[in-house]
């Protein structure tokens, strides 16, 4: 996960918003046409959660970060772009909104905060630092009762299933990080390995309409190479 930064909403969700009974499930197709192009650019193509890339409308679901209330359905903020998480395949290696549902999260790519305390691993898996235990409480799709303790780094294992071993989030991670690695590997002094470092590190740290997937892993790469340094 990266910190995405909202831009104002797009004209046609706030004409929308303003008719009398809108809501989201009614909204018309141009509305939801621009408001997806809207989130797509703001994210860099990127899903929300797993940062891979989302190509077009049949790769993307709109997500609402807290669940949809007939008060916040219709709110830009609380509106991002995921992908599909593996949906209808098996439900051990769902992720993202498809294994989230209902099921509120305390890691949030909308907070700065929260995404200062990410951090991955050479193995490709990412965490957070943030270990704080919060309670939960939610009804699922078919309404089931659950509730316990969570913390951020919990919701990154459980409720979101970043890390589970053969899901294309961590092997997209993973793939990611051995990629830079290679383009890394011909600088062998602390010079050029610096000079490389902070030019890489100025191309990835750039918010562009189209992100390079899996970039969190990357920035944080560069940090911890030039952190050695």
């Amino acid at each position: 996960m990266i910190y995405i930064q909202k831009k104002p909403e797009p004209d046609l969700l706030l004409k929308y918003r303003y008719q009398k009974n809108a809501r989201f499930d009614d909204m018309d197709a141009d509305v939801k046409k621009q408001l997806r192009e809207s989130l797509l650019k703001e994210q860099g193509y990127l899903c929300a959660y797993c940062m891979r890339r989302i190509v077009d409308e049949k790769d993307i679901k709109i997500e609402h970060f807290n669940a949809r209330t007939p008060e916040n359905e219709l709110q830009y903020h609380n509106l991002l772009a995921v992908c599909r998480g593996g949906e209808g395949g098996p439900v051990k290696a769902r992720s993202c909104d498809t294994k989230k549902g209902n099921r509120p999260i305390f890691i949030n790519p909308l907070c700065k905060s929260d995404m200062n305390r990410i951090y991955y691993d050479n193995s490709g898996k990412i965490h957070s630092s943030d270990t704080t235990k919060y309670k939960f409480e939610y009804r699922d799709s078919i309404g089931k009762h659950h509730s316990g303790y969570t913390s951020p780094e919990q919701d990154i294992h459980e409720g979101l299933n970043l890390n589970y071993e053969n899901g294309a989030p961590i092997l997209g991670r993973k793939t990611a990080l051995r990629k830079f690695q290679k383009l890394l590997h011909p600088y062998k002094d602390k010079k050029s390995k610096r000079v490389f470092l902070e030019k890489m590190q100025r191309v990835y740290s750039v918010q562009s309409e189209f992100m390079e997937p899996y970039v969190g892993i990357i920035r944080w790469y560069i940090q911890k190479k030039l952190n050695q340094l």
